[in-house]
């Protein structure tokens, strides 16, 4: 069992990584305060990764319960009744926040790309300089996990699928989304080739990496509630991983 506690400070450099500002993390107005849940996962996925299954290919399945507020204390909990798997809970409620488990896979999601970027060397070596305080003794899916989440966050194309587009106020930037709606994460689904669990540190990836996006799903709207899984993988022999991550998103009260 290791005990978690969250501060702002931890806030601000998982978003200096990642981009992600939403006001649910920052915003004192918007009430109480919660870290991301991305942020917390870098502890939870390193506690559980030593138990990982002797298996070619691997899948971490998350879900993403309740959040976690700055200041508390939390508990990382290895789960006794199923293997590579662990849970925060939040011992004063006696409520489980999150729950994430490594279990072996039979292949890697082969879905047909919507679209495809390049991530240049030199991005590449800056977002590992901005990830190196975030975690000590990373692994190599560790960070291509938060190198995907950062950018499905940010990626314009993803914006024009048809599906994403429809379903969004006019002109929707990321920053107009998070003005205007509540998003929250409630699920991410990863698999990655074994290869990926050798060390990682920075410098790692000295050449340029091309990024899948999958096609996105949504169900309901926006003025209802929307549930919106979106997706993107790197495809490359014995670095291959994809991400995959649900949020409901839906407009604030005032809008």
């Amino acid at each position: 069992m290791r005990t978690l506690v969250y501060t702002p400070d931890d806030a601000r450099r998982w978003a200096a990584f990642s981009g992600d500002y939403n006001p649910v993390h920052f915003d004192k107005t918007r009430g109480a305060l919660s870290i991301h849940g991305m942020r917390a996962l870098l502890d939870v996925k390193r506690f559980i990764e030593p138990a990982a299954p002797a298996a070619q290919w691997l899948k971490c399945m998350v879900r993403m319960r309740r959040p976690l507020w700055y200041g508390t204390s939390y508990s990382l909990e290895a789960d006794e009744k199923r293997a590579a798997a662990a849970s925060v809970i939040d011992p004063a409620m006696a409520q489980t926040c999150l729950s994430c488990q490594l279990t072996a896979h039979h292949a890697a999601d082969e879905t047909a790309a919507a679209s495809q970027s390049v991530l240049s060397v030199d991005d590449i070596a800056a977002l590992e300089r901005a990830f190196t305080p975030l975690l000590a003794q990373a692994t190599r899916w560790q960070f291509l996990d938060a190198l995907l989440f950062r950018h499905l966050i940010h990626d314009a194309a993803l914006l024009r699928q048809d599906v994403i587009a429809s379903c969004l106020p006019p002109g929707a930037s990321l920053e107009k989304i998070f003005s205007q709606c509540q998003v929250v994460q409630t699920h991410q689904e990863l698999v990655f080739h074994r290869s990926l669990l050798l060390p990682w540190q920075s410098g790692t990836f000295t050449h340029a990496l091309k990024i899948d996006v999958l096609p996105a799903l949504v169900v309901g709207d926006i003025k209802s509630g929307a549930v919106v899984r979106i997706a993107a993988a790197i495809r490359e022999e014995n670095m291959t991983i994809s991400n995959a991550i649900t949020l409901k998103i839906g407009l604030l009260a005032a809008n």
